[in-house]
């Protein structure tokens, strides 16, 4: 049988026998009592994770992209940032298509240049057959849609509208074991596609916006394990969440713990005290 990875564990080989247990990360326990302490100390590095990103290497902005190309003139482009300063939000982009300066088409043309990304037409969420693998609160927070994912060759191709978030990626890439690709779409089509998305029933999603303490959430986690009947749980820091992924046999339920500003606080200034860490993930920021 195999050994418990809860330290000071003392269940007996008869209570093993009896029971199939658990796997958490990939590592077994042996019941519920046992991954509950597993989870809290996972959570507890989750809180103030700040998950490690690439190196990233000089881009051109957009604007001076589009300017370098022909497709804007100098005035145009100050006008642009002249009203994004004035207004204080909102992408580049989304000025020089507001004051008539580029086309939607001509300004994700150069996102998908400015990422070295593919560009991908708009999106029919109801011909996607992968949206179900990712939590629709995430995809809304980056902006992003799980387009294609290869089985055989453990790939998932992740469109965003606003740029590539790596550090979304990177949590999918541990959560579902696999590699990721990104490509870009105009943001109308991941707008609309992400209102389709919003207004179906999606029954394995639980999201608690409330941040509790990390015994809360364990509590709350292994309760879920237990009505679910799951055999594996997976947990990643992504964003503002933590995201918790359980599954049993024939069920599938997704998590969502919303960070605490005071934990993103921490979480920043960790980035900026540690030296830069890289990953086996083979994206360029």
């Amino acid at each position: 049988m195999p050994h418990c990875a809860e330290p000071g564990c003392t269940a007996g080989n008869k209570f093993r026998l009896r029971h199939a247990g658990l796997y958490l990360q990939g590592v077994w326990y042996c019941s519920p009592q046992c991954v509950e302490k597993g989870i809290e100390r996972h959570f507890m590095r989750a809180a103030v994770t700040v998950l490690p990103t690439p190196r990233a290497e000089h881009r051109i902005p957009l604007g001076l992209l589009m300017l370098s190309r022909g497709q804007l003139d100098n005035s145009q482009l100050r006008a642009a940032l002249a009203a994004q300063r004035s207004d204080g939000r909102g992408r580049i982009g989304h000025w020089l298509e507001k004051l008539g300066f580029a086309t939607e088409q001509q300004i994700t043309a150069a996102l998908g240049l400015q990422w070295a990304c593919p560009v991908v037409p708009p999106l029919a969420v109801g011909e996607l057959d992968c949206v179900h693998l990712l939590p629709y609160r995430l995809m809304q927070q980056f902006r992003m849609l799980p387009i294609y994912f290869s089985r055989t060759n453990g790939v998932m191709y992740v469109a965003f509208s606003e740029g590539v978030d790596y550090t979304a990626l990177y949590a999918i890439e541990q959560m579902l074991e696999c590699r990721t690709e990104a490509c870009i779409t105009s943001s109308s089509a991941m707008t609309q596609s992400l209102e389709n998305i919003g207004r179906a029933r999606r029954p394995g999603e639980l999201l608690y916006e409330g941040w509790r303490s990390v015994e809360e959430m364990a509590r709350t986690t292994c309760g879920c394990i237990l009505k679910l009947g799951a055999q594996t749980i997976r947990t990643v820091a992504c964003g503002k969440y933590i995201w918790v992924r359980l599954k049993s046999d024939c069920e599938q339920v997704d998590l969502l713990f919303r960070r605490s500003e005071s934990q993103e606080t921490v979480a920043v200034i960790a980035q900026h005290e540690k030296p830069l860490m890289t990953t086996g993930a083979s994206h360029v920021s």
